[in-house]
């Protein structure tokens, strides 16, 4: 009787130990598509970085790589519905700047950070271009907080909308500087270049993306950069640091993050994936083409940069005052 018992243990952990479930939970990681949940809409920056990404990812992987877009509540519909999934490697997020500073904007909410992801790879970083019409005649920082000072609280600028990492830089620089500025909010990048072209708001500050094609005709001119060194593709454009600020730097940055409690293993393979896929020289064109630098991290120094970036704009937002709208 207790050799038959052992004979149907044995038997029954043979069969479970090849079963392809088991082996897929164990190390057949991929074994089905990927699916890469964005908050924002198809076109965009954010768009065009997860399908250049995830079309080599699916290379390196073997496996369909999905690009789910879930846009809306200023980004927390995608980030909420990635963190609900299950933690198995199957689903991804692109998350960065923009769910730090959500998290401090609308509190409970937000998707949680640092809570509800596993950090997998920071991909690329972004700056913020402050720009203006050339009608308007301020050609530098300078420039910018004398008029400030002239005209307490007028002097606009337009952003993608409230909380963004644009606004922030803005709301940043005016404390800085001790001016007030006019914020005037978009909720798209359209209206947005026709009110700055025409001078009707005299400054933006913006995303490299929106305004790039701009800047080469000569239809607006930047008058400095939010990142700490200047960027290859406006060399002769100074930081705010430069301009007289030291230590100001406001970028905004993209990562893949997966569901909290995902594998170490399958976190560490995707993080390798990614990693090597950033420093290809096409992916590098591809990134520069929409005003992107590829960057690249271990998941524990993705982590720690996401708490740093909790912590560091929640004094930043209550000084300024920004709330949701």
């Amino acid at each position: 009787m207790r050799t038959c018992l052992w004979w149907i243990i044995a038997t029954t952990l043979a069969v479970t130990l090849g079963s392809p479930s088991f082996g897929a939970d164990s190390g057949g990681y991929p074994n089905r598509p990927i699916h890469i949940i964005i908050s924002y809409p198809a076109g965009t920056a954010t768009d065009t970085l997860a399908r250049v990404v995830g079309a080599r990812l699916e290379a390196a992987l073997g496996q369909p790589v999905v690009i789910d877009i879930k846009t809306g509540g200023a980004g927390n519909v995608g980030l909420a519905a990635a963190a609900r999934a299950s933690p198995d490697g199957y689903t991804l997020t692109i998350g960065g700047a923009a769910m730090c500073i959500n998290a401090n904007v609308y509190g409970d909410r937000a998707v949680d950070p640092v809570r509800d992801f596993a950090p997998v790879a920071k991909l690329a970083t972004t700056p913020v271009i402050i720009v203006s019409s050339p009608a308007t005649h301020i050609d530098s920082i300078a420039d910018l907080v004398a008029r400030a000072r002239r005209e307490p609280g007028k002097l606009a600028y337009s952003t993608p909308g409230v909380g963004t990492p644009t606004h922030i830089a803005a709301e940043l620089l005016a404390l800085q500087a001790d001016i007030s500025l006019l914020h005037v909010p978009y909720a798209g990048s359209g209206q947005l270049m026709t009110d700055v072209l025409s001078g009707e708001v005299p400054l933006s500050f913006a995303l490299p993306g929106a305004v790039q094609q701009f800047l080469a005709g000569r239809q607006l001119k930047a008058i400095a950069v939010t990142s700490a060194r200047r960027i290859a593709a406006l060399p002769d454009v100074p930081t705010v640091a430069e301009a007289g600020y030291p230590g100001f730097e406001v970028t905004s940055w993209h990562s893949i993050l997966a569901p909290a409690g995902t594998p170490r293993e399958i976190v560490a393979r995707l993080n390798q994936e990614l990693l090597r896929i950033v420093q290809m020289p096409e992916v590098r064109e591809r990134l520069a083409a929409i005003g992107m630098e590829p960057a690249g991290s271990t998941p524990e120094q993705l982590g720690a940069e996401i708490r740093a970036e909790v912590a560091r704009w929640g004094p930043v937002l209550k000084r300024a005052g920004i709330r949701p709208e």
